[in-house]
């Protein structure tokens, strides 16, 4: 039918505009954010497309939830605030005319999200954490602001350029102060040269620090015993730490490797992993049915009911979640009292509409006065 055609199609396109702005905001905190860490050094600039691209990924999975049910009450509000809505009923169509095109659309939405939290996510959440650690290696004089005093080697190095050269590969004029605390007699050591640039060995795949003609200077503070040693190419390789293995993470666990483990852990996870999807199946019906229960205009009421019970619903399940990792309620209960509690609020709802119980309505008409 037309109506409900109309509807659908207004969801879409509202939901559709929430997820793109939210998209939109997400990437500029985000790039923002990698920028900053890449002039401070934190992590190289190779890396930062492919980081904030994943975490746009795994975040798709809250944003489309909140998205489709912002989506849905909006399109429900104009519904009732331009009389369609009265028009409908007045034609003798009931709330399942709507409720079931739109459950046809949540459990698309729904569909999408258990895709990306039950396979895609951890899979890409574990290649993050990965990228993220390698990236972290790597950002030693890459990315290095010149100017600007960086700490290498967990602090035991620090690295000083005046500018960067012109094919924005080499750093001018550098300085490195080195102290290892580990070493006798508390040797330190500086060095001066001036280029200096990052290179990989063919072979080996080893990293290296490569300085350019320049000095080094290595001795015991307050002795006269320093030993200066002038270089036209002096390496000082980058220790880089081990990768830690994040395979045993319960986090990025495949979905299908969690039934494996007799852990009640793994059982929590994976019965977390499908609070998502069945929160985006649920939750636009209850965006529905405020919507068009608000009848005197005061839209932004229902809008403080309809948020307020969205985040009831979900704090409920992280809150259920806590319980269950700490052993309060049986893992074989999990959180499935929250969803039938929840699914139990949209029938009393929905008989509401139905005038089948007498319940106060969400705006109370004003009195008429003379």
């Amino acid at each position: 039918m037309i109506l409900p055609r109309y509807f659908i199609r207004e969801t879409i396109k509202i939901a559709a505009a929430i997820v793109g702005g939210l998209l939109v905001l997400y990437l500029t905190m985000r790039l923002a954010a990698a920028l900053g860490d890449a002039a401070e050094g934190k992590i190289a600039p190779q890396h930062i497309v492919r980081m904030v691209g994943l975490k746009m990924l795994v975040s798709l999975k809250d944003l489309l939830p909140m998205s489709l049910f912002l989506g849905t009450f909006a399109a429900a509000t104009r519904l009732q605030l331009g009389s369609e809505w009265v028009v409908m009923r007045a034609a003798g169509m009931s709330h399942q005319h709507l409720l079931k095109p739109l459950a046809g659309l949540a459990l698309a939405t729904a569909a999408v999200v258990a895709l990306i939290t039950l396979v895609v996510g951890p899979q890409a959440e574990h290649y993050l954490r990965e990228l993220k650690e390698i990236t972290e290696n790597e950002a030693t004089i890459a990315g290095v602001k010149a100017g600007r005093f960086r700490d290498l080697a967990g602090g035991r190095r620090v690295f000083y350029a005046e500018s960067i050269a012109d094919d924005q590969k080499h750093l001018e004029r550098a300085f490195v102060h080195s102290r290892d605390k580990k070493a006798d007699n508390g040797r330190e050591g500086a060095l001066r040269s001036d280029r200096a640039a990052i290179e990989t060995d063919r072979r080996s795949h080893g990293r290296f620090a490569v300085f350019e003609r320049g000095s080094s200077y290595a001795g015991e503070p307050g002795q006269a015993d320093y030993t200066i040693t002038d270089f036209t190419r002096y390496g000082v390789r980058i220790e880089d730490p081990e990768p830690t293995n994040f395979n045993d993470h319960i986090a990025f666990v495949l979905t299908t490797d969690l039934l494996k483990h007799d852990e009640f852990y793994y059982a929590v996870e994976f019965q977390s992993r499908f609070n998502l999807p069945l929160c985006t199946l649920l939750t636009p019906a209850l965006a529905f049915l405020i919507g068009v229960g608000n009848r005197r205009g005061h839209w932004y009421l229902g809008l403080m009911a309809a948020v307020a019970g969205y985040f009831a619903y979900t704090n409920l399940l992280g809150v259920g979640r806590a319980l269950l990792l700490k052993g309060v309620i049986p893992h074989q209960l999990g959180v499935w009292p929250v969803h039938l509690l929840f699914m139990l609020a949209l029938g009393l709802l929905l008989a509401w509409h139905r005038r089948r119980l007498r319940l106060p309505p969400l705006v109370r008409p004003r009195r008429a006065t003379a």
